[in-house]
């Protein structure tokens, strides 16, 4: 019996391995030059098809995990209000949770607007996000961002 159990485990260990390891978003970083010592911090995800991501601003802690913004906190910038919100958004009844949810198909882009007091200093932080399509959820994962902003006047560094 125990060898079966082996045996099982092992032919299930490569699919449980590849689901885990699947990244169905991928996350870019860019900023912009706002004027007067303001930047927005532009987080872009693209979502693979049959995939979807979360808001910020979800009205239950029931359902998943919503996205959120983590900066590292540093004497040189100033959140300017809270990321607003982009791209392929709706708002739909979800089955897996049992209620209305915000969430992004294809697009979700987070901007960030900061007052930055010294702008050779980079911005850094994290995303943490929650992506699930109509069959399963993958776990929470955190993505390390770092905004290297541009002089006035000349594009961001990638």
């Amino acid at each position: 019996m125990k060898l079966r159990q082996l045996f099982l485990t092992l032919l299930a260990l490569p699919l449980v391995t590849a689901l885990l390891s699947q990244n169905p978003v991928k996350w870019a970083f860019t900023s912009k030059d706002a004027g007067n010592g303001e930047y927005d911090l532009i987080l872009s995800a693209t979502i693979d098809d049959g995939w979807t991501t979360y808001s910020q601003f979800l009205e239950s802690e029931d359902g998943p995990v919503p996205t959120a913004l983590t900066f590292e906190e540093g004497a040189h910038f100033k959140l300017k209000g809270k990321a607003k919100e982009s791209g392929n958004k709706f708002t739909k009844y979800d089955n897996v949770f049992g209620m209305n949810l915000t969430k992004f198909a294809g697009k979700a882009i987070f901007t960030q607007r900061v007052t930055v007091s010294d702008a050779t200093k980079p911005i850094t932080g994290y995303v943490t996000f929650m992506v699930c399509n109509d069959e399963m959820c993958l776990p929470p994962k955190d993505v390390d961002f770092k905004f290297t902003l541009p002089a006035a006047g000349k594009p961001a560094e990638a």
